[in-house]
Parts: C-alpha cells; structure tokens; sequence
C-alpha cells in the first residue's frame, strides 16, 4: 500500500430497523446482529474481515443506541469507537459524523466505510481489491466497489463503468436506480454496469471537499464535529439523504473497482435461500430442531430453536420461525 497502515481507518454502517428479514431480524435484533451461520453476527464478520489490513483502534461502528450496547458486547474494539447515532438520517450524514471524528484522530487518514450486513468471499480476494482502492484514493478520488452481476437482479443500484483508468479500475459514467427486469437483463448483457454494493473508500478531506461543494449545509456539520462540537445536540436536524444523492452522483472524481470476490448484501429471503447449503430435493435448511420433508422441494427453511417442522407436498415455500414469531410466504 501507498499509505501507513496507522492512517488507514473503517467505517461499519450498523443501522436499519429490521424489517426485510423479519423474523430472522427485528428492531430489538437488527441483521448486522444476527447470526445466520450459527456462530458469528455478520457485524463481527464484517470487523473480523479487516485484519490486518488496519488496527482494532481504527475501527469505528456507526449505529443506533439500542445496537451500539449489544455492539459492544460481542466486538473486541475500543468501547469509543462504537457510535450510537442519536436518530436515522440515512447515509451522508453517517458519513459526515464518522469522517469528522476520524479526522480527529488523523489528519490525512483515509477512510473505508461499508455496510456491517454483506456476506463476502473470499476474503482474501477482498482485502486485495480494497487494497488498490486505498492506493487509487490517494489521487483524490471517490473510489467505490462495484460487483459484475451474475443474473439480471433487479434489486439492487448499478454503476456504469467508463474510462478505464488502471487495472480494474474505471470512471464511472452514471449510477442507475434499481432496474425492472428488462432493463436489469440489458445491463447485465452490455458488461459495463456492476452492483453498487455500498463499499467506497476516499481520503477525509476528499469526501470533505465533496460535502463542501454538493452539500455546503452537512459540510458546516463535519467542520464543527471535526472541531470538537457535540454531535448529540445537532445530528437530529440533519437532512435526510443518502451519500449517492448527496454527492456521488454529482462528483466528477467518483471511480469504481471491479471487484473480485463473490457478494450478497443478504436483503432477501431469496438472498438467504442463495447462500444455505441444499438437499437433493434443493431445500435450503438451516434448523436446530428435527425437519421432516414430503414431497418438498426448493423450499427455505429457518429455525434457531428445537422446534420440529414437516413440510409436505409444498414447492418453493419460506418457512422462517425466530423466537415467538413465524413467517409463511410463498414469496421469496
């Protein structure tokens, strides 16, 4: 890398409230809180995939009050670092706190800021592409991570790619809404439209500068914080946006990289059904308790207690139980 280690910090996003898998995820028990592998949450995941391209010291997870406790229960960070966002106001603002308290710390740090939910592999494969996202960073750039699509998905936001500037590495033309399936299939076909999937990496004072030119009102936020002042006393009066609207697609400096590893931001049931192990009959189990199946094929199933569960002559069916609570849906 061009840059010492020391001045390389992360920004984990840990909010959201729960609701796209519920029940597996709740507001008391948000995704990046749950375990879908049995073993770890998939914030410690996405802490754990950093090593040792930075320290634990600058590591910062951005969150709200209730998951910043939890957080801190199960992540070997500095308790500090665990930021408890006084309300949600989407991602720049996030984004404009974390920064600011970076700089604090660091004058010229560069900073990566990714979504605390994503399923990721390989990982080495991963360090290595945001290792040339950090290098390519130190020419100013907004540099963000784009996925090639391997099926015409129409849920996610896609980046056009442009230019090529370097090795893997592009301008980036446009960024696209999410899709209908038609155009989705056209993207996929044309080969220069990838995934947005959320990971960017920049320099502090290049993101600063980007809130100084398309958004001077948050940028008057970051300079206070980056001061000293009390982000508690004045985040709630934060605009509402996210980092795409408020700068990414304005800038003239945003580059993608391709990326190399294999992604899943894990948003859907069909999302979790992709990434469970199946049977002959392609069943996707992922259950404590005994599961009896007869004539059952391509179905979900998700249980994390004993709870014993039949499924019979039933096709392409979710059948997720969490605690008290189940869900049923042939929709996924």
């Amino acid at each position: 890398m061009k840059i010492a280690k020391d001045k390389i910090f992360a920004v984990i996003m840990a909010g959201g409230k729960g609701e796209r898998l519920w029940p597996l995820s709740t507001e008391e028990r948000p995704k990046p809180l749950i375990a879908l592998n049995g073993q770890q949450t998939l914030l410690e995941d996405t802490v754990q995939r950093l090593f040792p391209l930075l320290s634990a010291e600058n590591v910062f997870v951005i969150t709200d009050e209730k998951s910043a406790v939890q957080a801190r229960e199960i992540l070997m960070l500095p308790p500090e670092n665990i930021i408890a966002e006084p309300c949600r106001r989407n991602t720049a603002p996030c984004i404009a706190l974390a920064a600011a308290l970076i700089q604090r710390k660091c004058q010229d740090a560069t900073m990566i800021v990714l979504p605390a939910d994503h399923r990721i592999t390989p990982v080495k494969r991963f360090q290595e592409d945001l290792i040339e996202c950090i290098d390519q960073a130190q020419n100013d750039s907004l540099t963000i991570l784009g996925v090639p699509p391997d099926k015409p998905a129409t849920g996610y936001g896609y980046i056009n790619a442009g230019e090529k500037i370097a090795s893997g590495i592009y301008k980036v033309n446009a960024f696209k809404e999410k899709p209908d399936f038609e155009t989705a299939q056209h993207y996929m076909m044309d080969g220069n439209y990838w995934w947005n999937c959320g990971i960017f990496v920049w320099q502090v004072k290049v993101i600063a500068e980007a809130f100084q030119k398309y958004n001077p009102a948050l940028f008057e936020k970051f300079e206070a914080w980056a001061k000293g002042s009390e982000y508690q006393k004045d985040f709630e009066t934060c605009e509402k946006i996210s980092i795409d609207y408020a700068v990414m697609e304005k800038a003239s400096n945003v580059v993608v990289k391709q990326a190399s590893f294999q992604w899943n931001d894990l948003g859907t049931l069909g999302a979790l059904y992709e990434i469970t192990r199946k049977d002959f009959h392609e069943n996707a189990i992922s259950a404590q308790g005994r599961i009896q199946l007869d004539d059952a094929d391509q179905n979900l199933i998700f249980c994390d207690d004993d709870t014993e569960i039949r499924l019979e002559k039933i096709k392409k069916c979710a059948v997720i139980k969490s605690g008290k609570a189940l869900l049923i849906t042939s929709k996924w």
